[in-house]
């Protein structure tokens, strides 16, 4: 019975951390320059892989311009970006909190 409790809390803390984030855009979503908001973090993966965390600066017909957490100034192209997420914080507390309630179900409602 531990290992299927410990299984339940490895998979509530795993959908919890990847809900924390909404893709905005993917292969599946085009890019559209109102996609994306100025002065708003997000993470951005390119092509090669490559993700950054950066706060949205400015964005023109090829580039988009951004601060990272170090406080350098990022340039991406356009047409390198992969994918583009932005922090979902309602659905991350949700999620958090429907976990702990199943956590504490399991815990205290006898089989």
């Amino acid at each position: 019975m531990k290992v299927s409790k410990k299984l339940f809390w490895v998979l509530s803390v795993f959908i919890v951390l990847v809900s924390c984030q909404t893709r905005v855009v993917s292969p599946n979503k085009p890019f559209y320059d109102n996609s994306i908001e100025l002065y708003k973090k997000y993470t951005i993966q390119t092509k090669d892989a490559k993700k950054q965390k950066i706060e949205i600066l400015k964005i023109d017909a090829t580039k988009i311009y951004g601060k990272n957490q170090a406080g350098d100034k990022v340039e991406i192209e356009k047409s390198e970006i992969r994918e583009i997420r932005k922090p979902n914080l309602l659905t991350s507390i949700l999620l958090a909190v429907f976990a702990v309630g199943g956590v504490i179900a399991v815990i205290f409602v006898p089989v």
